[in-house]
């Protein structure tokens, strides 16, 4: 009890100290009126001339109190002739003090909490929450590292981290710090984090704690968010009956005593699970073969992109330029396919046979949820995938489904596991929107060609008028300034619309491409290219030109734009009348394989031509030619560490932590300009079995001693080791280093430990960030893309490169050096990115507790507590006691 209650004043006493800049009450509503304050509307208006009322200006006056009177009890520089009529506080200033407030407001929860009488335990987790929200994420795992030390709050902060590595790091990171936990209370406050965490991990294995909570009726205290995040992880694992089960207990509640937003999703996600209106049959023509009209909706959420439906309006056309094709089975969308026949080009109809097809309403991401009839083929195109509550993809898909895969964009290399991998070489080669995506399928084994984006053919429902009468320019998400009409692609509205009605309204967005709008100005490539398809003249700025969507379709003259347009209307019109007549599975995609086979012999040419930079090895050998090397000592552990700007003063309790602890000899290896010379002797002072010494001062790329090229330098300036240890200065370390100098390395490159962060789970996702850096050089993001991925087989997962054991003689017989410097000098690419990049897969795995990053693991027992590019705030790795 004693330890309990010191907690709590001392966390008291934390958020009365944090609120003192401001008024309490005002702190609550502060960061709307932070974001009113700025009067930017009104001097706007003003400056074009506008003729503001009195009433706009004494309310543009208050703000503008309101926000110096806010502003200034908040740290940094407020600006004094802000007044909202003249003169708006600058951006970045107002960007400061709301993030400051944010900070602020979250801090506060947890002293408003405790004053409200909830439990200290329920208090951490409403602020970790809050914190977390506010993306203050080292505070929170500061909070929750000191709080697990001690044994009265170890389980609020295990908590606290779960919920921080939730976010962070994969599932399992995060439910290593949940399962420990015993205290039922703390489950039910963290039951929004700490049950989808469990079942993200365990998979089936969680259940049993599911159904242990509900049992004991600890469900009905969980708040209604709580409900939702776990049905969403138990919709993804196929445990339908325990979603029905909480789902139905919650809506039983009286409907205002449920957030309204988690009551709509509640409900929607009935109409999902085994019985609910998404699995209805789907209707059929006895002995016709059914065709799917690609749609959008999927348990998760569905689109609200006009840009999807204009894709499909295309599909469609490939249909409807056959004359004797008939449609039957939805009523809706044969009665659109009937309005939109007469609309053809009259140069793209064909007699064709006369046959008849049902039309039948596929989702793109949610299909395997439908009840899909037998022998259903369709035109898969479009952006896979969109992920199902952020946890699983709808590939493969429904096994009725027989998809002819056509302008594919490939988003998460993720979604690429062994079964969608073997899902898409039965059904290849893949035509792919993008080259990034023909890159991405082959690195994985899968047949891909580049065929652009299907609306490129949306022509074919616009008929060229005898007359061109459009005029004025449309704006559609225009990034720039400019008067007159303007469009956003993305219409939450049409959620709310019948797929029939979206189809409609996206052939009026073409149409007012077609014959209402002369110039269209747009960052949208689904505006972009349907309205160059139908003639109009277009501008196209996306917010970057390297993004993976963009390969093969930005920068293209009307000779490339009329080649893809071809080359699907070619394909679509040998393999639409098979289909149409009945023609076998292994017809039709015998069939697929021959016509694709000259476009995949130009990817196989055109993929061959990139290279990834090799620097000269003897640039490098000249960067190290004259100074002093160091000789290896077979009874020495050669150590580098690792100074990165401002962490000098770390280096000293670096040092002194690996003295303490190692049982044989060592040499720490330091760039020539981390110390002075005096600081060196102090630390040597402190030392027993060791010794520190200087690396020579190193000249390469125009600089000095620059700390990226330092370590790419490495297998130079030791050249007679066989391997060599690296570690951060920025590190806490509590055992023996020279247990890493013992790692067993093979034929492995190097020795480190994978990468636990999300956005670092796949060597593919990261070549993609790396060539989306490449910004205005979208050629240059696509060579790289080719070359990186050139004789790959399967992804694999990238390690951290702050702390690794060096194979020093095998790195130097794969010229990793010099492929290394060669994408950090021509590319631009970091050490940190480009050294996992080129090994690839080709490391063994140290022990995860000899490098964990508190910003994104914790480990009971850690051997080296690595803090580099986090804030450390007062967060210690291991416990006290």
């Amino acid at each position: 009890m004693s330890t309990s209650g010191s907690a709590a004043d001392r966390y008291i006493g934390k958020g009365r100290e944090l609120v003192k800049p401001v008024v309490h009450g005002i702190a609550r509503r502060a960061l709307p009126v932070v974001e009113r304050a700025s009067g930017t509307k009104y001097v706007r208006e003003r400056a074009a001339g506008g003729n503001i009322g009195g009433s706009s200006k004494k309310a543009a006056k208050a703000t503008a109190r309101a926000y110096t009177k806010l502003a200034t009890g908040l740290r940094g520089a407020t600006s004094e002739e802000t007044d909202g009529w003249t003169t708006a506080p600058p951006t970045q200033e107002v960007t400061a003090k709301a993030r400051q407030l944010a900070r602020l407001k979250a801090h506060s929860a947890l002293s408003e909490s405790l004053a409200r009488g909830v439990s200290l335990n329920t208090a951490v987790v409403d602020a970790g929450r809050s914190l977390l929200a506010a993306g203050h994420q080292a505070d929170a795992v500061s909070m929750g590292l000191n709080l697990r030390r001690k044994p009265g709050s170890e389980e609020a902060g295990r908590a606290l981290l779960g919920m921080a590595y939730q976010r962070s790091s994969d599932p399992s990171v995060a439910w290593a710090q949940f399962e420990p936990i015993a205290d039922r209370d703390l489950i039910v406050a963290a039951a929004e984090e700490y049950y989808p965490t469990a079942i993200d991990t365990l998979g089936n294995d969680a259940l049993k704690l599911l159904d242990s909570s509900v049992d004991s009726g600890e469900t009905e205290r969980w708040s209604d968010k709580a409900v939702l995040r776990t049905v969403e992880s138990a919709f993804c694992i196929n445990a339908f009956d325990h979603v029905r089960t909480l789902v139905e207990a919650r809506l039983d509640r009286d409907a205002d005593k449920v957030e309204p937003a988690v009551h709509y999703e509640l409900t929607r996600l009935l109409d999902w699970l085994p019985g609910g209106r998404h699995l209805d049959p789907l209707p059929t023509t006895p002995g016709k073969r059914n065709f799917g009209v690609l749609s959008y909706d999927q348990p998760g959420i569905r689109s609200r992109n006009v840009g999807d439906y204009i894709q499909t309006i295309a599909s469609m056309g490939h249909l409807l330029r056959y004359e004797n094709l008939s449609f039957t089975g939805d009523a809706g969308l044969t009665e659109l396919f009937a309005k939109l026949r007469g609309s053809i080009k009259e140069e793209r109809k064909f007699a064709g046979p006369e046959a008849e097809l049902n039309l039948v309403e596929v989702y793109r991401d949610g299909n395997v949820y439908q009840d899909i009839p037998e022998d259903t083929w369709y035109i898969a195109f479009g952006w896979y995938m969109h992920d199902i509550f952020g946890k699983s993809f709808n590939i493969p898909f429904h096994p009725n489904l027989r998809p002819i895969l056509l302008s594919v964009f490939v988003r998460y290399p993720e979604m690429l596991t062994p079964e969608a991998i073997a899902y898409l070489k039965k059904y290849g080669p893949v035509g792919c929107r993008d080259w990034q995506s023909v890159a991405v399928l082959r690195a994985v084994g899968v047949p891909a060609f580049f065929s652009g984006c299907l609306t490129t053919t949306v022509d074919t429902l616009f008929p060229t008028p005898a007359a061109d009468h459009r005029s004025g320019t449309l704006r559609v998400d225009w990034m720039k300034d400019g008067k007159g009409p303007k469009k956003k692609q993305t219409v939450t509205a049409i959620r709310d619309k019948s797929f029939p009605e979206n189809l409609e309204l996206a052939r009026n967005w073409v149409a007012d491409y077609a014959y209402k709008y002369k110039h269209v100005l747009t960052s949208r490539l689904h505006a972009n290219l349907p309205a160059r398809s139908v003639g109009a003249d277009v501008e196209f700025e996306p917010k970057n030109k390297s993004d993976s969507r963009f390969g093969g379709l930005i920068g293209i003259n009307e000779a490339e734009f009329d080649t893809i347009r071809n080359g699907i209307l070619d394909k679509l019109s040998v393999l639409i009348p098979l289909i149409a007549t009945g023609a076998s599975e292994d017809e039709i995609y015998s069939k697929w394989v021959e016509i694709t086979a000259d476009d995949m012999a130009a990817a196989d040419e055109y993929l061959a031509k990139a290279e990834l930079p090799v620097s000269d090895s003897a640039a490098i050998a000249a960067a190290v030619d004259g100074v002093d090397l160091p000789t290896a000592d077979s009874k020495t552990t050669d150590i580098f560490m690792t100074v990165a700007k401002g962490e000098a003063p770390l280096v000293s309790p670096a040092i002194v932590s690996i003295d303490e602890h190692a049982t044989a000899n060592y040499r720490v290896w330091l760039p020539s300009d981390a110390v002075n010379e005096a600081q060196a002797d102090e630390i040597r002072s402190n030392l027993s079995k060791g010794t520190i010494e200087f690396l020579p001062p190193v000249s390469f790329a125009g600089t000095v001693n620059d700390p990226e090229f330092m370590q790419a330098l490495l297998l130079a300036l030791f050249s007679d080791h066989e391997r060599l240890i690296v570690v951060p200065a920025a590190a806490e370390i509590s055992a023996d280093i020279g247990e890493l100098s013992s790692v067993e390395l093979g034929e492995s490159l190097l020795a480190a430990k994978h990468d636990v962060r999300k956005l670092r789970s796949s060597g593919l996702t990261l070549m993609r960030r790396i060539a989306s850096s490449f910004g205005d050089d979208h050629v240059g993001a696509l060579d790289f893309v080719f070359a990186s991925h050139a004789g790959m087989n399967e992804d694999f997962v990238p390690f951290d490169s702050q702390v690794v054991v060096l194979n020093l003689e095998a790195l130097r017989r794969e010229g990793v050096a010099e492929r290394v410097i060669g994408l950090m000098t021509d590319r631009g690419v970091s050490y940190a990115d480009a050294l996992p990049l080129i090994v690839g897969g080709q490391y063994s795995e140290i022990d995860g507790e000899w490098n964990v990053r508190a910003q994104w693991e914790a480990e009971d027992r850690p051997k080296l507590v690595n803090w580099q590019r986090q804030g450390r705030y007062f967060g210690q790795m291991a416990p006290s006691r």
